[in-house]
């Protein structure tokens, strides 16, 4: 609506009414009142409008719909635009040229900034709402540059309130404000240096809301579960929430498991300590049994002659190996196998190193759990002990036998 046009009809409204605003006294309060009761009336007609498209929303089959008509935005709209009238009709109500006039103006302005700042902050929540849930499926946080650009927005607002304030120009609190810079980078270095971190970590999608990441140092395990420009909160396996920095993770050393994830395949690289005395050769009587398990029958007939010179933990360590590749679990896209790793005082370390073809991580333990129960349960058959330091009842054990061998 044009300015002009406005003013000239409120002017006449006022004259029809008797309540020139020009005159002084009961008739410039008077002009005050119907100036704010118009701005009112605009107020609640726009906001009843502008709510009514909230019903519509729910006809509307349109994506997003729900957040561009979200009735809190829409209530500031109306809010600002009443306002905004008030601010083109105040010289009917007060005169520009009196101090009371030009207080009023600038105490309008100030809330006009305000009004308009924060709709305009409403816009760009909205906006990154949308771009996140269009996203969704890549996970790329943006909850950072949502708030970088709101403070932005209020930094600029508290500026020209500022220059409204001083009865300076914007241009020049901008221009001096350069010099204070270095000071202000002292002051906030932490906001600073969690501001460029968080960027970090969202541009090269280092992290996102929904990972599992773990960081010893800072005591960290648990899924992310929100991130900010300050804080990003991360939920621990025992449901305690634990708030670290953006900056603590750029500036050491984390592991993302959402590459495992990804890749459908958990690692187990566990393994179990060969007794190094129980390591032999084997006599015929030990093939002939290893020989009446079905999956070592065919290894026992073609071992080369003389078949004493294979050792037990050779075939037990073939056993392990073709016992994982039968499982259905296995994920046989990647590697697996079965290793020796190097031994010490505890014995030989024997290594399984497969892929599971589940992440979920209760099945994992589940397979983990059984596979290792039954290479514990089937090492006896190849006179393999598993390692294990003696306890005090196995000293007591064998005190009693030799009391005994001594007794007979």
């Amino acid at each position: 609506m044009d300015k002009g046009f406005l003013l000239r009809w409120m002017t006449n409204l006022l004259d029809w009414l008797g309540l020139n605003s020009n005159d002084g006294g009961f008739k410039s309060l008077a002009a005050t009142l119907v100036v704010l009761i118009c701005c009112f009336v605009v107020w609640r007609v726009v906001r009843f409008v502008l709510l009514r498209t909230v019903q519509l929303k729910e006809k509307i089959s349109t994506p997003y719909i729900h957040l561009v008509f979200d009735s809190t935005n829409l209530k500031k709209i109306a809010l600002t635009v009443a306002a905004l009238m008030f601010y083109i009709l105040l010289p009917l109500a007060f005169d520009p040229a009196s101090d009371l006039g030009r207080l009023v103006k600038k105490g309008l302005d100030i809330v006009l900034v305000c009004m308009f700042t924060s709709v305009m902050s409403a816009a760009v929540r909205t906006i990154f709402e949308i771009i996140y849930k269009k996203r969704k499926s890549t996970g790329q946080p943006l909850k950072g540059f949502m708030q970088v650009i709101q403070i932005v927005l209020w930094c600029v607002a508290i500026i020209v309130i500022i220059s409204i304030l001083i009865d300076k120009s914007p241009t020049k609190l901008f221009a001096g404000l350069g010099a204070s810079l270095a000071v202000l980078s002292f002051v906030f270095k932490d906001t600073i240096l969690n501001l460029v971190s968080g960027i970090l970590l969202s541009s090269d999608k280092m992290i996102k809301v929904g990972d599992w990441i773990e960081m010893p140092s800072a005591g960290i395990d648990g899924m992310v579960i929100d991130m900010t420009l300050n804080t990003i909160k991360v939920r621990g396996w025992d449901n305690t929430i634990s708030n670290v920095s953006p900056y603590t993770l750029t500036s050491g050393t984390f592991k993302n498991w959402e590459g495992m994830f990804a890749s459908g395949g958990r690692r187990i690289a566990r393994f179990v300590e060969i007794d190094i005395n129980t390591v032999k050769f084997c006599s015929e009587e030990l093939l002939n049994r290893i020989a009446k398990i079905e999956i070592m029958s065919d290894v026992v007939a073609n071992l080369p002659e003389p078949r004493n010179q294979n050792s037990n933990l050779e075939l037990f360590r073939l056993y392990i190996q073709r016992y994982v590749g039968q499982q259905p679990w296995l994920n046989r896209n990647m590697i697996h196998m079965v290793r020796h790793l190097q031994s010490s005082d505890t014995g030989v370390p024997l290594q399984v190193y497969a892929f599971t073809n589940t992440t979920v991580w209760v099945e994992y333990e589940a397979i983990q759990a059984a596979l290792f129960e039954h290479i514990m349960s089937i090492a006896p058959m190849f006179d393999i002990k598993i390692f294990q330091r003696p306890s005090g009842g196995d000293l007591e054990k064998k005190a009693s036998i030799e009391d005994l061998e001594a007794v007979v």
